[in-house]
Parts: C-alpha cells; structure tokens; sequence
C-alpha cells in the first residue's frame, strides 16, 4: 500500500501536467489501479453545500446505469448514501460490509454484473469537493474488496479532495458568449429524456458536455442530479447549481417540476450564465476569506464607511481597516471601488 507522501508527490505531477480537473482524475485513477483491482469508476467533482455533482468522469460501462444510481442515491434510504457519509464523518464504505443486500445491489448492481463498490467522499478541511466510486464486477478473480483496498482508497482521499478543491475554486476570467435570449429551457420527461430545447439551452448544455467528455445525447451529469433529488421530493425550485466551465465561464441550473394536461411528469430546466449575485458567493469562498471579512464585504457592498461598519459588526475601526488590508491582498486589489468591481460590478 503506498502512503500518502506517494500520493502527494503523484497529485502534484498530475496537477502540473494535466491542465483540466478531468485530466487530472483521470490519471490519479489510473494509478490507483495499479494497487487496487476494480473493473469500473466514476468520479465526480462536487459543490460542497448540497453535495450536487458539477461534473464527472464515468466509464462507459457505468454511464447505462448511472440514472438508476441517481436515482437511488436521492430517493432512497439505501447503505452508504453519499450525504449520509459525509454528514457522519465516516467518508467511506465498503458495499460488501453490510450484512443484508441492500436496494442498490439488487435493483441495479447485481443485475448488470456488479458484485462490491467502494464509495469514498473527497474531504478535504472538513468540506467535500468530490466524490469516488470504484466497482467490482462478479467475474472479478476477486469479486470482492479487500480491506487493504479500502484503506489504500483512504490515503487518497484527502489528496484528491485538496486537488479537487484547487480545481473548483479556480477562478475563471472567461465570460460566456452573449445571446439575445434570455435564458437556456430544456424540458425533459420523468426519465430525462430532452423532449425539447431552445438554442440558448442547447449552447449551455453542449460547453456541459464538453466539460465531461460527453456525447451530444447525453444529459449531463449536475442536470441529472438536480432533477434526481427533485424528483425524489428533497429540494425545491429555489436551489440553484452554480458549475465552473474551464476557459468559458459559469453556468447556473435549477429545475422545476411540470404536470401535463394528463397529470404526466416533465421537468423544466433553467440554464443561464451566474448572476452578479451568485457569483458573489462563489468568490467570496474562492477567494479563501473568512466570514468575518465575508461580513466586512457586506457592509461594504451596502456603501457603508468603515466608521458604520465597525458599529454594525460590534468591533473597532481599527479592525475594520485590519480586516480591509487582508481583504485587498487575497483579492488583488487596491481600494474598495476595484473590490466592488472585481466582485460585483464586472458581472452585471
């Protein structure tokens, strides 16, 4: 088993060498298959408050059941749930541990062929920035994840969830191109399948694609899992999925659900660019700043002088400017009027 200095010093060369978070997954997976036997995976990174899917790199042989496995991950209280390991600090699980089979095996896994999994969510400071799944198949010599595999998986961890997270929080310079319509519909039935699109949609969803390395039929994969947890009644219309798109810009998704005259089910998905808004509460993480100077920007933003702000925060002026200085450097900038501006006013 190789420890985590091997894993540090092979995620840098990746990372220097591979200039796209799909690239980069790709080749740390590879060389984890030098040390563990697994015949399929998928990896996805994720947004760190719902845990939603930004993008993912699938085998082929997964992607036929990549649906039902949303599917079951929302509307379902099966083993190993990503958002139950996460929220319960154990991060990883091993299908093979739990004592009765479980919905997930019997409905999709031991139909198509597969016999274990591993999941693994990419944690890194306490926020998970990706998820990991690597599949054993029952015509395995070894059908069946050994413990030893489960711990190797472990020292990774981290590693990938620092990556991923570097990743994510790039920031892209880019703009997506203008268009006189306003925002990108698509609507899909209750099996996902596109039934119709404008030609905004249709722009948005082929960068999505591009982004996974996807074929032009395929819905991508932070659609398929706003529309598998809305369909699994666990979010509502107001949740909005914010997705990086290297070397174009960010894209905004939300869905809503339709009823036809004969009461079938359709899904209505929203593309657009990130608002001003939105994209405010991406730099504010991206840019590394503290909720006290995440404060101080607020007040900022509401054109209060740093004599009010301190009185609305409870601290002194002096802090104020403290907390301005470091602000300036994290974000580049020399007063408060290129703050607004790199933050705010560049994306209206």
């Amino acid at each position: 088993m190789q420890d985590i200095q091997y894993w540090q010093r092979k995620s840098a060369s990746f990372l220097k060498n591979n200039e796209n978070a799909v690239q980069y997954r790709q080749k740390i997976i590879e060389e984890l298959r030098k040390f563990i036997n697994f015949d399929a995976y998928c990896c996805t990174m994720t947004d760190t408050e719902m845990h939603f899917s930004i993008g993912a790199v699938t085998e082929q042989s997964i992607e036929e059941i990549h649906q039902q496995l949303m599917s079951l991950e929302y509307g379902s209280e099966d083993v190993n749930n990503y958002d139950y390991l996460v929220e319960s600090g154990q991060y990883i699980g091993k299908l093979s541990d739990v004592s009765s089979p479980c919905i997930r095996y019997k409905e999709v896994l031991e139909p198509h062929g597969y016999s274990d999994e591993i999941r693994a969510a990419l944690m890194f400071q306490g926020q998970c920035y990706g998820l990991l799944t690597l599949f054993k198949k029952t015509e395995n010599v070894q059908p069946y994840f050994q413990d030893t595999e489960v711990e190797q998986v472990r020292v990774l961890m981290p590693v990938m969830g620092e990556a991923l997270k570097r990743f994510q929080q790039t920031i892209i310079e880019e703009r997506l191109p203008k268009d006189p319509e306003q925002s990108g519909i698509v609507i899909v039935d209750k099996d996902l399948q596109i039934l119709s699109s404008n030609m905004k949609a249709s722009q948005l969803l082929a960068f999505l694609r591009d982004n996974e390395g996807m074929v032009d039929w395929q819905l991508p994969k932070p659609i398929q899992a706003i529309c598998a947890k809305l369909l699994a009644n666990r979010t509502n219309t107001n949740n909005s999925l914010l997705v990086p798109i290297p070397n174009k810009g960010y894209i905004t998704i939300q869905a809503s659900i339709l009823m036809t005259a004969d009461l079938q089910q359709q899904i209505v998905i929203i593309l657009n660019e990130a608002s001003p808004k939105e994209m405010l509460t991406f730099l504010l993480t991206a840019y590394h700043l503290t909720p006290r100077e995440k404060d101080v920007i607020t007040e900022i933003m509401k054109g209060m002088p740093t004599k009010d702000i301190a009185h609305n925060l409870g601290i002194s002026s002096y802090t104020v400017q403290d907390h301005l200085k470091l602000i300036f450097q994290k974000v580049d900038v020399r007063d408060r009027n290129e703050l607004i501006w790199k933050l705010f006013t560049r994306f209206n």
